[in-house]
């Protein structure tokens, strides 16, 4: 017979030991702890016997006590999240993860947020509730889930929607609003087990070359069409505004001349002989109070006869 070490026999005594006093605690080797955060939920799904399956999985939060060998707990983030899926690697996953979609044929790339978080709710006449119906159609974690199923979808949805809404690549970067709308919509109907709250474009979209230029053109025309038309009626308003001023300046003038007319009018009917005479008085009598007594002087002028001498001289 083969004979241990000392030492192994007394480690594999302390071991029986421990094992016997952790049955006799109720505790089953294998146990395990993990905490549900606020925020998440979990599914706790037995792996082997009566009640394996998820049918019977149990949806668990807080502190959580399982067996490691006979049972799996999977977290599941209830809170709503904003992912984005974009071209650049430094943002949600270290891939090109933005989501090119058709339309009209033409191929149209987007940098995506979506906001969701996973549903809770009970099913209708069911003893399950939605986290149970998402792991029991894909059996993968959230992450896989997001990266997959759920980016697969959502391009998916841009293409139907481009197409229920009838868009050409032209008229797409003019109609974002009701397209996302239109997105959000389709991703809340494909995924019943996460709640939507949003989606929304994270850039410009990008567009073939040659579409995006024929764009560029389009908007340079409208834009210089619009300038000109503003123009136009600029200039037009300011003809108006100098005709209103000189149609307002010639009624001022006609104005003034009428009522030049009519004081003149109004004099001329006035004047009458006894208002003449009445101002002859005036001044008659205004000369009266200013004279001094004294016979104005007589300016006699010098007897000069033409073409001879001056008077009281004699002839030779």
């Amino acid at each position: 017979m083969k004979k241990f070490p000392k030492r192994v026999i007394i480690q594999t005594s302390l071991l029986a030991l421990l094992a016997s006093a952790l049955n006799a605690c109720g505790i089953i080797p294998g146990t395990s702890i993990t905490t549900v955060e606020p925020g998440y939920a979990g599914l706790k799904i037995q792996l082997y016997g009566g009640s394996k399956g998820i049918d019977k999985a149990e949806l668990v939060t807080g502190r959580v006590w399982f067996n490691g060998y006979t049972e799996e707990i999977v977290i599941f983030p209830t809170f709503v999240n904003t992912y984005p899926f974009t071209k650049e690697t430094t943002e949600g996953s270290p891939v090109d993860e933005s989501i090119v979609f058709s339309v009209a044929g033409s191929p149209v790339s987007a940098d995506v947020g979506l906001s969701f978080g996973f549903s809770t709710e009970a099913i209708p006449n069911t003893t399950k509730t939605r986290l149970h119906e998402f792991y029991e159609t894909y059996r993968k974690t959230p992450d896989q889930f997001r990266a997959n199923e759920l980016r697969n979808g959502l391009r998916n949805c841009f293409s139907e929607a481009a197409e229920t809404l009838a868009l050409t690549p032209v008229q797409v970067p003019t109609s974002q609003q009701r397209l996302v709308a239109a997105v959000r919509a389709c991703v809340q109907r494909r995924f019943q087990f996460i709640t939507v709250q949003d989606v929304s474009l994270l850039g410009p979209l990008r567009l073939p070359p040659d579409i995006q230029k024929s764009i560029n053109e389009q908007f340079a025309a409208q834009q210089a069409a619009q300038t000109a038309e503003a123009n136009r009626r600029k200039v037009e308003a300011e003809a108006a505004s100098n005709v209103a001023r000189a149609k307002g300046e010639a009624l001022v003038t006609i104005e003034q001349a009428r009522a030049e007319a009519e004081s003149n009018r109004l004099r001329a009917g006035s004047i009458t002989p006894q208002l003449l005479e009445l101002e002859r008085l005036r001044v008659e009598r205004t000369r009266i109070e200013k004279w001094n007594g004294q016979q104005a002087p007589t300016i006699q002028t010098p007897n000069v006869q033409i073409g001879g001498s001056a008077a009281g001289s004699k002839a030779p």
